[in-house]
């Protein structure tokens, strides 16, 4: 009997927000087989069998194997999810972090009549004729997209990454459950408000909308060719080919050359090779504030002369003047030991759910930087791996990092581990030195200065100007009694789920008291009696004990605040 406001809402959201129950009775049945069951537990999926639905109820069996495994077997959304949590230290612990960065994005290739298929419909008639010669073996195969090589008529070699079909639409669906989920969680479980899954996810969002949207690829390849055109000696971002090229479809140039993993193998200048992707990403971060997402070495060419080419541009990240001004601080106090203005700078910009004991965060920083810098060369500290950790236990104290930051964290992990790892001959935190100098000259300049204390002057005339019109408004409003205090209650939400859980069971144990009065009531009944006991009163009997049953049921699945 789904009488029960929090039930009434749940199927309702089943109807009208979750949009594919099948799609969502498969996530459940994969979370289930995995042990993730009660991550859906309290959703009545039809179709589920007993062994399901009796493993919804058991006890969460989560491990970060079982967790990756479960991503793999859900598709392209969820493995994109994984690598967006992977740089989330603040979020998951620590060996739930190692196994998501395990994950990869390669599948099986499509047949090639769906390429020309999706080639059909996003560049027209008579396409074969404008593409010349397309080699049907795939180059590359991701989740998304699938890269193809091509000859154009007129000899340019290109390459043509292509949507895969249907995507779009399996990957909103995907997101819909997504957010229904999340939006549950934070009423089944309130502590969960402290991860911000709604945050998580509407970054997550912006981040997988960006790429599968390649007329937006195409845009920040342009833009990244015009940051570095006056370094084409060290760097290549291929032409986009604008009229073979769409939302689904982008044609671009094509770059020879060695992965960077493999051009060590390849006789490279690895010395070279280092210092210009460190140049390169440097650049990007602390002088344009504009980045590329995922520069791994799988999206970096290493061409003639070590020219470094760059591909995919479907994640990208921005850095205001206040950003980069945090994070060259952080460096330079890194690079100095001093652990106070990173507790600070830390404090500054963490988003703070409740009170944080700044104490205990200052105390990390110090047990953090033993940690990873015993004091002597600058080249010995680990700043991807500290500055990430340190992340995940700032966390723990209540200062969780905005989601702005995290793409920065990544890069800055991935650019500082794949110089380590394949390009030991080069120091990224020494090369960063340069970018912290300048950086720092330029906030320290006369111009600088007086350009800040002129926006300090503009704002305050601003300012005096609208007081005493606002000051004599607020008087009168007061006078009037106008005055109105807008008062809001950020535990609203889960207050109101609560006392919809109170009244749903008082509602249940009263229909159950009733029942079983009116039996009592109906005993001296006429009508036929079956061992004794008028079939009336049987009735109210039995409805109230399935009454009864069910209520029973609601306190027991559905412990939230009583």
């Amino acid at each position: 009997m789904r009488f029960v406001r929090p039930v009434v809402q749940t199927v309702g959201d089943l109807g009208g927000r979750v949009r594919d129950l099948g799609r969502l009775q498969e996530v459940a049945r994969v979370l289930i087989r995995h042990g993730l069951g009660m991550l859906v537990a309290g959703i009545d999926l039809p179709e589920l069998g007993p062994r399901e639905e009796e493993a919804l109820r058991g006890d969460f069996q989560g491990t970060p194997e079982r967790l990756v495994k479960a991503i793999e077997a859900l598709g392209p959304t969820y493995v994109k999810l994984g690598q967006v949590l992977s740089t989330r230290p603040d979020l998951l612990p620590a060996d739930y972090i190692t196994a998501l960065e395990s994950l990869q994005d390669d599948v099986q290739p499509l047949p090639f009549a769906e390429i020309e298929g999706q080639l059909h419909r996003e560049l027209g008639e008579g396409w074969p004729a404008r593409v010349g010669v397309l080699d049907a073996r795939p180059l590359a195969t991701a989740s998304i997209a699938q890269v193809h090589r091509a000859t154009l008529p007129d000899g340019r070699e290109v390459v043509f990454k292509v949507q895969r079909p249907g995507i779009f639409k399996k990957i909103e669906a995907d997101l819909n459950i997504l957010q229904f989920l999340a939006r549950r969680a934070l009423v089944e479980y309130p502590e969960a408000r402290a991860f911000d899954p709604l945050g998580v996810l509407e970054e997550f969002e912006r981040s997988i909308a960006a790429e599968l949207d390649f007329e937006e690829e195409a845009r920040n390849m342009r833009r990244c060719a015009r940051m570095f055109e006056d370094k084409a000696d060290i760097v290549h971002v291929p032409y986009v080919v604008e009229e073979l090229s769409g939302r689904r479809v982008l044609c671009m140039e094509y770059l020879a050359g060695t992965k960077m993993r493999a051009a060590r193998a390849a006789g490279h200048d690895m010395r070279r090779v280092g210092e210009r992707y460190l140049e390169i990403a440097y650049d990007m971060l602390f002088e344009h504030g504009w980045f590329h997402g995922d520069l791994h070495p799988g999206n970096v060419i290493v061409m003639r002369d070590e020219v470094l080419g760059l591909l995919d541009f479907g994640m990208v990240g921005r850095l205001t003047e206040e950003m980069r001004g945090n994070v060259i601080q952080t460096i330079y106090a890194l690079q100095r030991g001093d652990y106070r203005t990173i507790s600070r700078i830390f404090y500054e910009v963490a988003i703070k759910e409740e009170r944080v004991d700044y104490r205990a965060l200052e105390r990390h920083t110090i047990d953090l930087m033993d940690k990873y810098w015993s004091g002597g060369s600058i080249r010995e500290m680990q700043m991807g791996p500290y500055v990430v950790e340190l992340a995940a236990r700032a966390g723990r104290v209540g200062a969780r990092v905005p989601s702005a930051y995290t793409m920065f964290f990544k890069a800055i992990v991935t650019s500082e581990g794949l110089a380590k790892t394949l390009i030991d001959e080069v120091d990224p935190l020494s090369a960063a030195e340069p970018y912290v100098r300048r950086f720092m000259a330029r906030q320290l300049s006369q111009d600088r200065v007086k350009e800040d204390l002129l926006y300090t002057a503009f704002a305050l005339s601003s300012l005096s100007r609208r007081l005493p019109g606002s000051l004599a408004q607020l008087m009168d409003d007061v006078e009037a009694q106008r005055l109105l205090l807008n008062v809001r209650d950020p535990d609203a939400e889960l207050n109101r789920a609560g006392a919809d859980r109170r009244l749903n069971r008082a509602i249940g144990a009263a229909f159950t008291v009733a029942a079983f009065l009116c039996g009592t009531l109906a005993l001296f009944a006429l009508p036929f009696h079956p061992w004794g006991v008028p079939l009336i009163s049987l009735v109210f009997y039995g409805l109230g004990v399935a009454l009864g049953a069910v209520t029973l049921v609601m306190v027991l699945r559905n412990r939230g605040p009583m």
